[in-house]
């Protein structure tokens, strides 16, 4: 007996998008942060990498949070889709506060880069990420549209490191290089994060 189907060829292609779009912040910050840190702003990359392990750490911790939170969220977006869709928002605002380190001390550097770096991983992209990753189990019962589902996934998701590969480097020098070159950069890969992300947020129920 054939299984149900619950979901469109358009929403599996959707829903595999939003990880083209959160790539925008993923891959470009974990592929660019460091180079932007040390080249542009001069900050020391050991005391950047450590920083980078202690907010890595508070991330095991925050999985679990909300995996707990959104079991309990009622809403009539459902459990996940409300916190993917707003989570995007001040992840987005993270992002270009990542890459607009402000002219200070250079331990208020540090300090300022740990907040945003935290704030950014451990809490809005965990909540928008466990979110889009518990989605399949909300939208559908039948395994075999969670494969196909999870298949566009990966594709988006490796598409969108070989453009950001390619892109980023040239976009930087593009916008003039420098601080206001990475900051520009980082504005226009946000604005690609939210369109994807809203796309899928609304393709699927």
């Amino acid at each position: 007996m054939e299984e149900k189907k619950y979901l469109k060829g358009w929403q599996k292609v959707a829903y595999g998008a939003g990880d083209f779009g959160s790539n925008f912040m993923y891959t470009f910050v974990s592929s660019f942060v460091l180079l932007y840190l040390t080249n542009t702003v001069g900050l020391n990359s050991r005391v950047v990498g450590t920083l980078m392990l202690l907010s890595r750490c508070l991330d095991g911790v925050t999985d679990v949070f909300f995996g707990r939170l959104i079991d309990r969220t009622h809403s009539k977006m459902g459990k996940a889709r409300p916190w993917m869709f707003w989570a995007a928002f001040p992840l987005a605002v993270c992002e270009i506060l990542l890459f607009t380190i402000p002219g200070m001390g250079q331990q208020l550097q540090y300090v300022y880069f740990f907040v945003v770096y935290t704030l950014m991983n451990a809490v809005f992209y965990t909540a928008n990420n466990v979110a889009y990753s518990s989605l399949t189990a909300f939208m559908t019962k039948n395994p075999n549209e969670r494969v196909q589902a999870g298949t566009f996934r990966f594709m988006f998701a490796m598409l969108a490191g070989i453009v950001i590969a390619g892109a980023t480097p040239k976009l930087v020098e593009a916008f003039g290089g420098g601080a206001a070159g990475w900051r520009i950069t980082a504005i226009l890969y946000t604005v690609i994060m939210l369109a994807f992300n809203t796309l899928t947020v609304f393709s699927v129920k």
